[in-house]
């Protein structure tokens, strides 16, 4: 049981023991997550409002009329990791960036691992060994965020800060609101209100009033603070200068003049734009390209991070996408020693994401390469999807399973072999020959035939199969035969599937990796997401308010007419 946010009450371990032999089912929100405080009073009132989105959505269910009038969509970049370990433990300056495509950055990361832990008897019979999990998080995190860090080798030369700059409340509101404007927005209000100037020549704008001064922008840009390619806003970003008393005091009323005009046409562009693209994201890729004030926080957060046995399962969000992701669920499932210890299974991540439900399931399929060894994996996928349930804590008998979800995702080592003979599978992997190999892969066959995965799809593989190679080496097992060591032919057993609408796929590889005997593989993808459009319903309930009090506007016009 869960003690505070992000943090459980240590388990008795004779108690997990008993758990795994009597089959009992953990409780619901039993993972771990960063403990982060994320909210500010604009985000409380996002949290309100989402959480109220949330109980609407469910009271609308699919409603296409609602969907139509108060619905919009939003692109979320998602890249998705899979590696089997081999239960080694990783050195601490491990590099992962080819993994998780760290050159694009994703707006939320699943990385799911199997045998992150040795199956022995010990850790699928006895407590679970969590000791290398520490580990594979803090190199995640350095990862992620040290990604953020720029790579500009110019310095900073902006004014320090200054209380007289903190005060005011205005001029910092209009200096981030213009700042989170998007280039062709900012070129078209400049050349609005200074068809005229260059950008040299650019005037000082009006002072903006606070309690006790006033404080100028100069819309001038110093360029040599930030990478320009990076940023893309050159000449567009508002930097706040500090005037003495003599020079406040000859501020004319024509410059004041301008200023209003300046947050009025912003105010216009921006409320037009926040109807397509939401403000977290636009202040996101702001501070990710250029802002100094946030280079030195925390991007990226952990949310969930699961382990069962040797599958574990870590997913990360951007901070400011944080407060829009609801309802996170995990379901764990054993289906290897006895139907149901957890050295094969599955470990399951539910969550809503503004308006959308995802599903996330991570697992490891029975192995084996002999003849009928793939029915058994079917089965074993079956049962996974049978078992998993996702228990409300309102409701329990409304409990989610994996097919209720809007856009579902699949991943690990689902072990699906080549059905062709060992000599003519290392044949065809030497011509890299992808094509003649998967028309005999026993997924793309079982998948295709409808046997398991229905209506479920998968990228096109153009890389080497990631089984089963020599520790440390990037010679697949069996080149180089050995007394008795077992025959195991390449095969691509790490994969990613997904099922639903408003999935895009935008890259599916490999990464090489020498830690284990796989490669682990990674995929990256577009979600169309729904979110609910607050303008939308704010006039609709404007328009409602105005058909119940009609009498509101006859006052009016008999009013006027008097």
């Amino acid at each position: 049981m869960r003690t505070r946010k992000g943090k459980r009450s240590e388990a008795f371990w004779p108690s997990i023991v008993m758990k795994k032999w009597l089959n009992i089912k953990p409780k619901v929100y039993d993972f771990s997550e960063d403990e982060v405080e994320t909210e500010t009073e604009t985000e409380s009132e996002d949290d309100d409002s989402s959480s109220t989105v949330y109980r609407l959505r469910h009271r609308r269910g699919k409603s296409e009329t609602l969907r139509v009038q108060y619905i919009n969509t939003k692109d979320v970049r998602v890249t998705i990791g899979t590696w089997n370990v081999a239960g080694r433990l990783p050195c601490d300056d491990l590099i992962i960036d080819d993994w998780l495509c760290t050159e694009q950055l994703a707006d939320i990361y699943i990385i799911g691992f199997q045998e992150v832990v040795p199956l022995n008897a010990g850790n699928v019979l006895g407590a679970e060994d969590n000791r290398p999990i520490p580990k594979w998080e803090a190199i995640i995190r350095r990862t992620l965020n040290r990604s953020l860090e720029p790579e500009s080798e110019h310095k900073c030369h902006s004014a320090p800060s200054s209380p007289v700059l903190r005060t005011c409340s205005l001029a910092d509101a209009l200096a981030d609101k213009i700042a989170a404007l998007p280039l062709e927005y900012l070129e078209t209000a400049n050349d609005y209100v200074w068809p005229e100037h260059s950008l040299e020549e650019t005037p000082k704008l009006g002072p903006a009033l606070s309690s006790s001064t006033r404080i100028g922008f100069n819309l001038t840009d110093n360029i040599t603070t930030c990478n320009p390619h990076d940023v893309g806003l050159k000449g567009s970003r508002l930097r706040r200068s500090h005037h003495s008393s003599e020079n406040l005091g000859s501020i004319c009323v024509q410059e004041e003049q301008k200023l209003e005009q300046v947050v009025d046409s912003f105010s216009a562009i921006s409320d037009e734009f926040s109807e397509e693209e939401d403000d977290s994201f636009l202040e996101a890729a702001i501070e990710e390209h250029g802002n100094n004030r946030g280079r030195s926080r925390t991007k990226y957060v952990r949310i969930v991070s699961k382990q069962m046995v040797g599958i574990y399962v870590s997913v990360w969000v951007r901070k400011r996408l944080r407060k829009h992701v609801n309802n996170l669920k995990v379901s764990p499932v054993g289906v290897g020693l006895m139907g149901y210890m957890g050295n094969k299974g599955s470990v399951s991540v539910s969550m809503t994401l503004f308006q959308s439900r995802l599903c996330f399931v991570c697992s490891h399929l029975t192995s084996g390469h002999k003849d009928g060894a793939e029915q058994r994996r079917n089965a074993d996928v079956y049962e996974i999807i049978r078992r998993t349930r996702f228990s409300s804590v309102i409701d329990t008998d409304q409990s989610q399973t994996i097919p209720s979800h809007d856009q579902i995702f699949w991943f690990g080592d689902l072990n699906y072999r080549l059905s062709m003979s060992d000599t003519k599978v290392r044949k065809l992997v030497a011509l890299k020959r992808w094509d003649e190999l998967l028309n005999n892969d026993q997924l793309h066959n079982e998948l295709h035939s409808g046997h398991v995965f229905n209506g479920w799809r998968e990228g096109v593989i153009d890389f080497p199969p990631t089984y089963k190679y020599e520790m440390n080496s990037d010679r697949y097992v069996g080149e180089n035969p050995k007394e008795g060591e077992k025959k195991r032919s390449p095969a691509w057993c790490d994969r990613i599937l997904w099922y639903g609408k408003g999935i895009k796929q935008l890259c599916y590889q490999r990464a090489e990796i020498r830690l284990s005997d796989h490669r682990p593989v990674s995929s990256m993808f577009l979600l169309e997401v729904e979110v609910l459009d607050h303008r939308k319903l704010q006039r609709a309930l404007n328009v409602s308010t105005a058909a119940i009090h009609p009498e509101i506007f006859f006052d009016e016009n008999e009013d006027s007419e008097l």
